[in-house]
């Protein structure tokens, strides 16, 4: 049971999480939360959001945090607060997710879930669909949450998921490379497409298409080749005609100055 001295602090939580709400859906909420200890609230919790009644379940656990932010179930709440809005994919909400990850994670290093939030930080990034023709920065920004988590935490239930989720997202980034690379060479930007593609092969040497990276590498470096052949070929032109203007101006000969 929640004692009277926390009947102040829980007023106010109520007033931050409820804002213009009822007074009488207040009221009940302040009845009902007091005779209830941290561990039946977050239990209540959880039964609303299995039921996915996901904002009232996010009231009741934001108020486990609020009311508990030092305690071990506090910080639980914390992360479920997060999952109430990861769990919705719009983008306001998984912005709200990964902020709240983020906190966590920066806010409790030694918390035995932080690998669980440096996954969701990921997974708020990349839950959306990555397309390779579009802005990448997101699929950075999940990569270095998923490798910090690799690094810190080589025996996390999680390793497996953000080592798949890692597999995934370098083959956007692989993809990304290579329809650069079949951009510029569509505008016969040889040289262009071929370094892409160099750096396909050396940074993305798993690529499930690399058979078509090697296929349009082939076809750049022979245009390459061509071109290389056409330019040499009209500069010793140019140098034959250059060399023919030369003899004919020295078989010419000299014109005398009248006296």
């Amino acid at each position: 049971m929640i004692d009277m001295r926390r009947l102040v602090l829980l007023s106010l939580v109520f007033a931050t999480l409820f804002g213009c709400s009822s007074a009488s859906r207040e009221e009940e909420l302040l009845t009902e939360l007091t005779d209830m200890n941290k561990t039946e609230i977050f239990e209540k919790a959880e039964t609303l959001y299995a039921a996915g009644k996901i904002e009232d379940a996010r009231d009741y656990f934001s108020f486990v945090y609020d009311t508990f932010p030092n305690d071990p179930m506090g910080h639980k709440a914390a992360l479920r607060v997060a999952d109430t809005f990861a769990v919705k994919k719009d983008t306001a909400s998984l912005t709200e997710a990964r902020l709240r990850f983020r906190d966590f994670a920066n806010r409790y290093p030694n918390d035995p879930d932080r690998d669980y939030a440096l996954l969701m930080v990921g997974q708020t990034y990349s839950a959306r669909q990555m397309k390779p023709d579009r802005d990448l920065s997101t699929v950075e920004e999940a990569l270095n949450a998923y490798r910090q988590l690799l690094t810190l935490y080589p025996d996390s239930d999680y390793y497996e998921e953000a080592e798949s989720r890692i597999g995934q997202l370098l083959d956007v980034l692989a993809e990304h490379e290579l329809i650069t690379a079949e951009f510029y060479a569509r505008n016969k930007r040889w040289l262009a497409a071929s370094w892409r593609i160099d750096f396909l092969r050396e940074n993305y040497p798993d690529f499930e298409r690399m058979d078509e990276a090697d296929a349009l590498y082939e076809r750049v470096q022979t245009e390459i080749t061509d071109a290389q052949e056409y330019l040499k070929q009209l500069i010793e032109e140019k140098q034959r005609e250059a060399k023919k203007n030369k003899k004919t101006t020295e078989d010419k000969p000299p014109v005398e100055n009248p006296q």
